[in-house]
C-alpha cells in the first residue's frame, strides 16, 4: 500500500511516516518510480510507534523497545517515565513556591540539585539493565538531594557522570530471559524499601543485627558456597556485575564520588563500613 493510505490505517501524518523511516523505525520498498510501499508488517510496526509516541515515549526508547521486545525494555522505559513525572512534580512545586516568595536565588539552587539528581538517576536507569538499574537508582536517590555548592562537589558529580556514560553491560541472552522472567514477579519498590530497613537496622546495631539474623546467615553462606548454587542463573549474573564492576571501576571510581558528592551518603557508608567490621569479627569467631 501506498504511504497516503499507511496515514489512515495508522493515524498519522505523512511527515510523521517519513521522519520514522529517516530514523530507521520502518523500512518500505522504494519502487523505480520514487514511490513507497508499505507492507502489513510496516502498518504493525508504525501502529506500535504510533501508541508508544502517543504514551510520550521518545524516538531512542522506541527504537530499544522494538528491537529487544521483552519485558525488561519495556519496564526500563516505565522506570524513566516515572523519574520524569517526579521530576515534573518536584518542578511544578517549586514553581508554586516561587509564585508565593519570589525567592529567585532559592528557586535555582533547587532547580540545580533537581537537575544534579535527574541527570545521575537517569543514568543508572539507562546504562544498568532491567531491575538491577532501578534498584541501584532507588537505593541512591534519596542521598542526592543536596545542591552541589563547591569544587569538590562538582568534581564528583562530573566523575559520575563520566563513569555512568562509560559503563556498558552486555548480557547474555539466556540471562536476559531470566531478569525478564524475575521482574515480572518482583516489586522492586517493596524489596527495595525491605532492604533499605534491613540496612538500617543493621548499622544501627551490627550485633544484635548478627544475633537476630544469625541462622540465616548461616543458611545464606551454606547455599552459596554450593555447588548448586553455583549452576544457577543468580549466581552467573552475581558473577557477570562482580568483573563489570572491576573493569568499570564501580567501587573504586563510583562509590568514592559518591562520598565526596554527598555529605548524607557519605555518613551512610561509614557507617555501612562500622557494621561491616563487626560483621567480619563475628564471622571470624563463628564456624559456618
Amino acid at each position: 500500500m501506498l504511504i497516503n493510505e499507511v496515514c489512515k490505517r495508522c493515524g498519522l501524518t505523512k511527515k510523521a511516516i517519513e521522519y520514522y523511516e529517516e530514523q530507521g523505525l520502518t523500512r518500505p520498498q522504494i519502487m523505480e518510480n520514487g514511490y513507497r510501499v508499505f507492507s502489513e508488517d510496516d502498518v504493525i510496526q508504525l501502529n506500535k510507534i504510533a501508541v508508544l509516541r502517543g504514551l510520550g515515549i521518545s524516538v531512542s526508547d522506541i527504537k530499544t523497545v522494538l528491537a529487544e521486545n521483552d519485558y525488561l525494555s519495556f519496564q526500563t522505559i516505565c522506570d524513566k517515565k516515572e523519574l520524569e513525572i517526579s521530576d515534573i512534580q518536584a518542578k511544578q512545586q517549586l514553581l508554586h513556591m516561587l509564585a508565593r516568595n519570589q525567592n529567585w536565588e532559592d528557586a535555582r539552587a533547587q532547580l540545580s540539585q533537581l537537575e544534579t539528581k535527574r541527570s545521575i538517576l537517569s543514568r543508572l536507569l539507562d546504562r544498568f539493565p532491567g531491575y538491577f538499574g532501578k534498584f541501584i537508582s532507588l537505593h541512591f536517590a534519596p542521598y542526592l538531594n543536596e545542591r552541589v555548592a563547591t569544587d569538590e562537589q562538582q568534581d564528583a558529580f562530573e566523575t559520575i557522570i563520566d563513569f555512568l556514560d562509560g559503563v556498558n553491560i552486555v548480557i547474555p541472552d539466556d540471562l536476559k530471559e531470566y531478569l525478564d522472567d524475575a521482574a515480572k514477579t518482583i516489586d522492586l519498590v517493596d524489596v527495595s524499601k525491605k532492604a533499605a530497613a534491613s540496612v538500617a537496622a543493621a548499622i544501627q546495631d551490627p550485633e544484635q543485627y548478627l544475633k537476630d539474623n544469625r541462622e540465616m546467615f548461616e543458611r545464606y553462606k551454606e547455599v552459596k558456597a554450593s555447588d548448586a548454587y553455583k549452576n544457577t542463573p543468580g549466581y552467573r549474573l552475581q558473577e557477570l556485575f562482580a568483573q563489570l564492576n572491576r573493569e568499570n571501576g564501580y567501587n573504586d571510581v563510583f562509590i568514592p564520588a559518591m562520598r565526596r558528592l554527598s555529605s548524607s551518603y557519605r555518613e551512610y557508608y561509614e557507617k555501612l563500613l562500622k557494621a561491616n567490621e563487626v560483621f567480619l569479627k563475628s564471622y571470624r569467631r563463628v564456624r559456618f
